[in-house]
């Protein structure tokens, strides 16, 4: 198996491999569930849902191990194991998020006082066990976004513009979901949640490139989803849906230009912040 793969077409392989994995098992979903065979919270629904969902993890597996690499796996786990960072890096993993969240509803509000009436936020005490929900709901895809893309791609043509070309494949990967009754994404607008895609891969391909630790993103992936879901979010229906977006982008660009360039061989160096 060492011989099969070199690494330079371990990010193609991830690719295929994680679409073909989430795509037949989503879009099939979608044809069972507007059939009415199936709907959420039944099965097969939830079975084909998870697999579909895991199809990144599954798949920058797969890549790793189909590499000219005898050691390239234990340097993955490596990675994915990765906690020895200084504290600020998870206090940026975990508050980023919910300073965004507060951000963008403080805009919206400033913009239209009216929708203060329709935020809803769930007690803080219920945030743990969103947070561990949504590592394996939405986090877990950071094997492969970051821990193949963003590290195959960040030394060839930068951290930032690397986190720019994963955005869109990103969005896109989500597309059956807007085709899916019963989750979130069912009858949105692409449009802002694109943008949405596209500022955190800034995001987390910022503290990727500073850390080198897929779990360090796989936390922050969480966070960001469970602070939607705990109600910190600009409110849908109210004709705002590009403020949080737009307050993600900005802040992740902002980032990766007040850092300014760096080799990502020198990551290492700074993973204590």
């Amino acid at each position: 198996m060492s011989q099969l793969l070199p690494s330079s077409r371990r990010a193609l392989l991830y690719l295929v491999t994680a679409f073909a994995i989430t795509w037949v098992a989503w879009w099939s979903l979608v044809a069972l569930s507007q059939a009415g065979l199936t709907r959420y919270g039944q099965w097969p629904f939830m079975s084909l849902y998870v697999i579909g969902g895991l199809g990144p993890t599954i798949a920058a597996y797969v890549a790793v191990c189909l590499t000219r690499s005898s050691d390239v796996l234990r340097e993955f786990n490596r990675r994915v194991l990765n906690w020895r960072v200084g504290p600020p890096w998870y206090l940026f993993a975990l508050g980023l998020p919910i300073i965004l969240g507060f951000v963008a509803l403080g805009v919206a509000v400033a913009l239209r006082p009216s929708v203060m009436e329709a935020i809803a936020i769930r007690p803080w005490y219920v945030f743990p066990l969103l947070l561990a929900m949504t590592i394996i709901g939405g986090g877990l895809e950071e094997f492969g976004w970051r821990g193949i893309l963003q590290e195959e791609w960040g030394p060839v043509i930068g951290p930032a513009r690397a986190a720019l070309l994963i955005g869109p494949i990103w969005a896109v990967w989500h597309l059956p979901l807007f085709w899916m009754p019963g989750v979130s994404q069912y009858h949105g607008q692409f449009a802002p949640f694109l943008l949405g895609v596209m500022g955190n891969a800034l995001l987390f391909g910022w503290l990727y490139s500073g850390t080198r630790s897929i779990l360090l993103c796989v936390l922050m992936h969480a966070a960001t989803n469970a602070v939607t879901m705990l109600g910190v979010a600009v409110p849908t229906g109210v004709g705002l849906s590009l403020i949080g977006p737009g307050v993600s982008l900005a802040v992740g660009a902002l980032l990766f230009l007040a850092r300014g360039r760096h080799s990502h061989a020198d990551v290492d160096h700074r993973s204590t912040l």
